[in-house]
């Protein structure tokens, strides 16, 4: 690739922080930013399929896992983003998907709390259940809500089986109620919250958001990564073999790892004067693997 074709390559929201100063570029790559990468445009299909399904009264669901850093809740959120339709005549805006966060707790109510808290309306704390299922079920057809998402749902582990057990059935119910599929987000072991029950079970179907390998979604990552990253020479991380192995032992599979290894790879880059990444960087960064952090392994010492 030639400087030229390089420069061409680079989206014009990169390029134009070129010819800024260091400072502006590294500020610029460590800004919060979504990478559209194969994965993301997977799980987009399904939750796209998944919401335009026609309405009936066992509405199919999905329970979405995956390791802590590997980009759930940053797919699920664009996915939300995606989903916001603005009516210019009207100054009215539709909210199709409702993303909120699970309660850190087995409880029903406060479920609810946070689904009215999204719509911004006044709710009561003491309504009864069917009433305040009645109210959610209004505002989400005002709203034209298709799909509601609940993000890091292991959070209703913490409760007696119980409470787990009346919250998962609350949740079940509402599905029924709203006739829309609902798609719970979480680690793992938020798994068992809906194993223990054959209908559950049954009704949300699992998705695992696997760790990255060495395949050739790993390389569509990095390219996108690269596209990025405000460098004036061209690193084509996605050709070294050497450099996108050892990146990809270090993240531990974690796109989370992955994007933050080649960040402060390209923040070395301009610092060091080089404009490009090499292999070599990947001593100076003095990255702490995930695998070794949980063994306390010091990064630095002041």
């Amino acid at each position: 690739m030639t400087q030229k074709e390089y420069l061409q390559w680079l989206p014009q929201k990169t390029l134009q922080e070129l010819d800024k100063n260091k400072e502006d570029r590294v500020n610029f790559i460590k800004a919060p930013k979504f990478i559209k990468h194969p994965k993301a445009i997977k799980l987009f299909k399904k939750l796209s399929d998944l919401m335009n399904e026609p309405r009936k009264d066992r509405i199919r669901s999905m329970l979405l896992v995956g390791d802590s850093n590997n980009g759930k809740t940053a797919m699920v959120k664009k996915f939300y983003e995606m989903n916001i339709y603005r009516n210019e005549d009207e100054q009215l805006f539709f909210e199709h998907v409702m993303l909120i966060q699970a309660p850190n707790r087995a409880d029903l109510h406060d479920l609810y709390n946070k689904m009215f808290q999204f719509f911004v309306v006044p709710y009561r704390k003491d309504e009864p259940i069917s009433e305040r299922e009645n109210k959610i079920k209004h505002y989400c057809e005002v709203n034209e809500v298709k799909m509601i998402i609940i993000d890091e749902i292991q959070g209703a582990l913490i409760g007696s089986i119980t409470k787990q057990m009346e919250f998962m059935s609350g949740i079940k119910n509402l599905s029924n109620v709203l006739k829309i599929p609902i798609v719970l987000v979480g680690i793992p072991k938020g798994v068992s919250l809906v194993s223990s029950d054959h209908q559950l079970k049954s009704r949300f179907v699992p998705t695992k958001i696997k760790k990255w390998q060495l395949d050739k979604d790993y390389l569509s990552l990095l390219y996108a990564i690269e596209k990025t990253l405000p460098l004036k020479k061209p690193s084509k991380i996605y050709e070294n073999e050497k450099l996108f192995t050892e990146i990809l032992e270090l993240s531990d599979g974690l796109i989370g790892d992955i994007v933050t290894i080649c960040n402060l790879l390209a923040i070395e880059a301009i610092e060091s004067g080089k404009e490009k990444i090499e292999r070599k960087m990947l001593k100076e960064i003095e990255y702490v693997p995930a695998y070794d952090r949980e063994g306390v392994i010091y990064a630095d010492e002041i």
